[in-house]
């Protein structure tokens, strides 16, 4: 009773914890790495650019840039991009990915980080885990054909490190309220670490505690903003640098 008792009392100071996060300063835009799928069998991957913004977009422009560099990009689907009706092109061998729209139609604001594109690329000498990848020289525009700054979040770690679902703390393969009992446990009550920390730590703020089971339990049961990436939907590897690991990751969905 205890424990239903604390989350309880956690889902009502999600919603006020979260209006009171202020955004960072910084370029309006930031275009980052999502969720990272890779087939070594195939050389055939994936990869989510998530997009946070302030204000609304009419155009966009970004390099990848891939080590090893032997991979061609294949395609761009889904996302904002394709909601909006932008036309997205590749370059194969270039790396550049362009999206525009040919009636000048807005891409709203997205303040919770949202999915761009997902770009599809090929790397028939990649090694077993997923190639490094970088993200270089975002440029953004409105209607007017202004440009608007940007910054690029980290490149991922080449191999990828191991796959895991954000929020999945006690390591069964979904990201649910036992999660966040999990974590409270473990934090306040002396039960168990998980074998997967990166697994828990819902924001991906570099450090386990009471914010990651918030996070989590906000995103669950009122609206709040969702695991950070690779997030709670598709397996991929920790696209951010810090001290946690994953040593032993749940069953991908």
């Amino acid at each position: 009773m205890r424990t239903l008792f604390f989350i309880s009392t956690l889902l009502l100071l999600a919603a006020p914890l979260q209006a009171q996060v202020p955004i960072p300063p910084g370029p309006p835009i930031l275009l980052e790495l999502g969720t990272i799928q890779y087939d070594p069998a195939t050389g055939d991957g994936s990869v989510s650019m998530m997009m946070t913004s302030a204000v609304p977009i009419a155009g966009f422009q970004f390099d990848l840039v891939f080590d090893p560099a032997a991979v061609l990009l294949v395609s761009a689907t889904g996302g904002l991009a394709e909601d909006f009706g932008y036309l997205v092109d590749v370059g194969s061998s270039s790396g550049v990915v362009l999206g525009f729209s040919l009636t000048l139609v807005e891409i709203p604001a997205t303040i919770v980080p949202g999915e761009l594109t997902v770009i599809a690329f090929n790397c028939g000498g990649c090694p077993a885990g997923a190639p490094e990848i970088c993200i270089e020289d975002p440029i953004f525009a409105d209607v007017a054909a202004n440009s608007i700054p940007s910054d690029a979040g980290p490149c991922n770690t080449a191999g990828g490190g191991s796959l895991y679902l954000r929020g999945d703390c006690n390591t069964d393969g979904s990201a649910n309220v036992a999660d966040a009992i999990f974590l409270l446990a473990n934090l306040f009550s002396g039960g168990a670490l998980s074998s997967c920390i990166d697994g828990c730590d819902s924001n991906d703020d570099g450090s386990l505690n009471i914010a990651d089971a918030i996070h989590l339990l906000a995103f669950l049961f009122s609206g709040g903003a969702p695991p950070a990436p690779p997030g709670a939907l598709n397996c991929g590897p920790d696209p951010t640098t810090d001290t946690l690991d994953c040593l032993t990751p749940g069953p991908c969905p």
